[in-house]
Formats: C-alpha cells, structure tokens, sequence
C-alpha cells in the first residue's frame, strides 16, 4: 500500500456511530467527543491502519467506498439516493464498457459520483441541473473524493434536451421524466440502458408509457427494500428500524 498523501480521501472509523469522510488536508483537525483527529498525523500512514486518540480510541484508516458516501463529511441539503438503490442502478450498465452517460437531476451528486467512482478512467459523466446551487455542493462533494476530472457539470434544463451525443446511458431522478425521455433518445447509442427514479406511484404510470410510446424495450418497474440484522449472542432479530420505501426504478433500453 501507498502511504496517504494531502489530498487523498480517507475514511475515519471510531465506531458505528462515528464515522468521518474527508479530504486529508495538512494542518486540517476533526474534533470529535473522543478526541481530535490531526490530518497530519495520518499523512505518511497507510489504508487499514490506525491512529491512537487522546482518549485512548483508536481511529482506523479507510479507502472510500460509494456506501461510504453517507457519513459525515460530505453535504447533502436534499434527499438523495441510498446505497441500495444506486448499487442496483449501476448493475444496469457494463461498467468496464461505459464511456459517457447523462444524468439529471446532480442533486448533492451521490449518484454522480458513484458513477465517477465505478466507471472506467476514461468515461464522463455528463450531469444536468437547473440549480446552480446544487451543483456547487456536487462538485464539493466529488472533490473530496477526487473524481471531479470525471464529471462535467451543465446548468441546464434538460427539458430543453442535451448537447452530447453517442451516450451509453441516461439515468433521471427528476420530477418529470417523461418531458425527457423523447428528447435524449436519438443521443444515445443502440441497447443503452435509461434509468429512472421517481419516488410515488403517480409517476410510475407516466414514466413508463413515455418510455414505451417512445420504442424504449425491456423495461421494469422495481422497488427495493433493505434490512439489517441485529446480532448478540442467541438473539439474532431483524433490527427495528429499516430502510424500506426510497423510491421506484424504472428501466429500460434503447433498440437500433
């Protein structure tokens, strides 16, 4: 392993409950109830090795996973995708192959960069928004985990319909994706996969004729529901409190 340089993201692991993403940076502290993580102290150190606290709490040292996009250090002011949802978007296209996709709305740009993340060195991500302000948290947020050179960020109504051609894949999260569907499909190249996400059942039906009227094929409705386990010693139960409704996905694929 490389030692950790400034720059480099890192996850810090104290416990379930105090988890911390950030960018090392020299000169740089987290203050936490169970002491002060130095960056400076963890420049020079490796991946799954640990830092000693005041406290006596050790801080172990973690590469950046996409489910890792959900602790703290990163801004996420409105609702975003879960892991379960993204992990099962990106199952939906041929990773090593990709090369340019569409994505609208950036949002905080969990998906964006889950996207960055899991693409090849080569591919861009093209991310569409209207909200200017959104897209300054995005590019915060993907510049921590420094997969902004993969992404090209356009404040634009995709409605109006996108610049960029021969693309592998279109995923919406959106209000109406419907008013889209027809207008990026002669961007895309044949057998791309279009993703939507929508979270009521009122857009399920609108989404999926648009997809349909418009020659889309192969297309589903799905929603996912995750539950974790909670384990001690002869008492192994669900935990209470899952992650059931997120959102629907609707999918589908672009013929010749």
């Amino acid at each position: 392993m490389m030692p950790l340089n400034e720059g480099d993201p890192v996850v810090i692991w104290l416990d379930p409950k105090r988890v911390y993403l950030t960018k090392l940076e020299k000169g740089k502290r987290i203050e936490t109830d169970k002491g002060i993580i130095f960056h400076d102290k963890i420049i020079g150190l490796e991946y799954g090795s640990s830092l000693d606290l005041q406290t006596g709490i050790k801080a172990y040292l973690l590469k950046p996973t996409i489910h890792d996009l959900y602790y703290k250090g990163l801004k996420r002011p409105s609702q975003v995708l879960y892991p379960k949802d993204i992990g099962y978007i990106l199952t939906t296209i041929s990773l090593s192959q990709v090369k340019r996709v569409l994505e609208a709305g950036t949002g905080s740009g969990f998906l964006t960069i889950s996207l960055a993340l899991s693409l090849g060195s080569d591919a861009k991500i093209y991310t569409y928004d209207i909200r200017e302000d959104m897209q300054k948290i995005a590019k915060f947020n993907a510049n921590v985990l420094g997969v902004q050179d993969k992404i090209v960020f356009k404040l634009k109504d995709v409605r109006e319909g996108v610049e960029e051609k021969e693309l592998d894949g279109a995923f919406l999260d959106m209000p109406d994706p419907w008013n889209v569907i027809p207008k990026i499909l002669d961007s895309l190249n044949p057998s791309a996969t279009i993703v939507v996400f929508v979270p009521t059942v009122n857009q399920i039906e609108k989404t999926y004729f648009a997809m349909r009227n418009s020659g889309v094929i192969d297309i589903h409705v799905e929603e996912l529901m995750l539950r974790e386990y909670q384990v001690k010693e002869n008492a192994v139960r669900p935990k209470n409190v899952g992650i059931m409704h997120t959102g629907f996905i609707i999918r589908g694929r672009k013929p010749i």
